[in-house]
């Protein structure tokens, strides 16, 4: 992000405005360019929750992943699938990594 200012030179006494009246001639003055520029504002970044999952299998394999969505319960998803495809897999832990 940036901001420009621009600066003009007052030829003589700026008689639009009552503040500026006793400003020597020629001083520096900061002013807008006239036109009322409008930043750009950025929506909210949407909640999410990033977790770091302990999953365990049925014949006791364990495995870890990282899983990101809306809720706990999308996250685990999410970090369901990076596990092998050959058991299933049960959330045993989690520890948030960033999110509420």
């Amino acid at each position: 992000m940036s901001v420009l200012m621009t600066t003009r030179y007052n030829d003589g006494l700026d008689n639009a405005d009552a503040g500026t009246a006793d400003q020597r001639v020629g001083a520096p003055v900061p002013a807008a360019s006239g036109r009322l520029v409008r930043l750009p504002v950025e929506r909210a970044a949407p909640e999410q929750r990033i977790l770091a999952v302990e999953f365990r299998s049925g014949d006791g394999r364990s495995w870890n992943a990282i899983g990101g969505g809306a809720t706990v319960a999308a996250a685990i998803t999410y970090a369901r699938e990076a596990c092998p495809y050959d058991a299933t897999w049960d959330a045993v832990s989690w520890n948030d990594l960033y999110g509420d």
